[in-house]
């Protein structure tokens, strides 16, 4: 079980921001573990209500909201992560416990009683909560969403810096081990960045970050990723 609490800020980049950005942060920051200086790819699959009550919350702007989600890095490693990201104002908590594939295909199709199995040791709590949440929230699948990554650490206040771009969803395709789903493109030719701490932001990130005059934002991959459904709505 992963249990995370902290403040994560957003922007909105474009290409030449991006590059020159990330030139700058390559002098004092280290790439993650999985980065290491080569984008690596993302694929979650979210999950909402049978009444959209997590986008809607999202797009009101209400301060305590949460999203749903299963995420795979890689569909050969045979296991994935099932989370829950909670937010309250600017700081977020994060829980997650890591399902099989096998799991995860049957949550898609709305078995949630395979959750039972981890009621249980040292995920029970986390387990309840997401079984009571969809289960009694009715939660499917609604948009595939991939993108590629590019990410920072720092080991002081636990900073990470991400780097999110060619962002592409699917609202019909949920086949989160595809080889290849049939995607559209989302907010192209932009990059995302978030910033994620513990605490304090360190001074001399924060400074290279203001130099760009960036203006924080409340872009959700997932809202913009559900084309259709912002279409028809």
């Amino acid at each position: 079980m992963l249990d995370v609490k902290r403040t994560e800020e957003k922007y909105v980049l474009s290409l030449d921001q991006y590059v020159e950005l990330r030139g700058k942060l390559v002098g004092v920051l280290k790439h993650d573990t999985e980065s290491k200086a080569v984008k690596y790819p993302i694929r979650s699959l979210y999950f909402d209500s049978i009444d959209n009550k997590d986008y809607v919350e999202k797009m009101a702007g209400d301060e305590v909201r949460k999203k749903i989600r299963i995420r795979s890095y890689d569909a050969e490693m045979g296991k994935c992560k099932l989370e829950m990201k909670k937010k309250h104002g600017d700081v977020q908590n994060k829980v997650s416990i890591w399902i099989s594939n096998q799991e995860a295909e049957q949550l898609i199709r709305g078995e949630y009683k395979i959750l039972e199995k981890y009621f249980d040791g040292e995920n029970s709590g986390v387990a309840m909560e997401f079984y009571t949440e969809m289960m009694m929230g009715h939660y499917r699948p609604v948009v595939l969403i991939e993108y590629d990554r590019i990410a920072f650490t720092y080991p002081m206040n636990n900073t990470r810096i991400t780097f999110d771009m060619n962002i592409r969803s699917s609202e019909a395709d949920f086949g989160l081990f595809k080889k290849q789903p049939n995607y559209t493109k989302v907010l192209d030719s932009k990059v995302v960045l978030e910033v994620k701490y513990n605490g304090k932001l360190m001074g001399f990130i924060s400074e290279v970050l203001k130099s760009y005059k960036l203006e924080r934002t409340a872009v959700s991959k997932y809202c913009i990723s559900r084309v259709n459904f912002n279409e028809i709505n």
